[in-house]
């Protein structure tokens, strides 16, 4: 039995990808109705980088869970960031296939803040 999955990790990463994933596709959307060095051009490669981080740290073969599209439409992106910066504290980041997962929490964190510092 895969350890990491029986706790809940593997699942808990796939949510922290989709939350990143609809937070990067809804800045990417106010960045394209804002001008052209607006500042959420930055927001959404961040949380687009951060997504990619998430993604990376799951296996090849895990399935992403089902989750809510509607509901997560619903939050703003820095609802949602703040959600997956919540799901990476239970996380085992000692763990040798996670190592990369601490880099994962502070570039949340520093999404987190540059968007409550753009007014989400």
């Amino acid at each position: 039995m895969d350890t990491l999955n029986a706790d809940g990790t593997w699942d808990r990463l796939g949510s922290i990808a989709l939350l990143l994933h609809q937070a990067a596709t809804q800045v990417w959307s106010d960045a394209d109705r804002a001008a052209a060095d607006s500042p959420l051009h930055d927001l959404g490669l961040g949380v687009y980088l951060a997504h990619g981080q998430a993604s990376a740290l799951l296996p090849e073969d895990y399935e992403l869970p089902d989750l809510e599209v509607d509901e997560l439409e619903e939050r703003t992106p820095l609802q949602l960031l703040t959600e997956a910066e919540e799901l990476t504290r239970p996380l085992p980041l000692h763990r040798p296939d996670l190592v990369h997962g601490s880099q994962l929490v502070v570039d949340l964190c520093d999404l987190i803040r540059e968007a409550r510092g753009l007014g989400y």
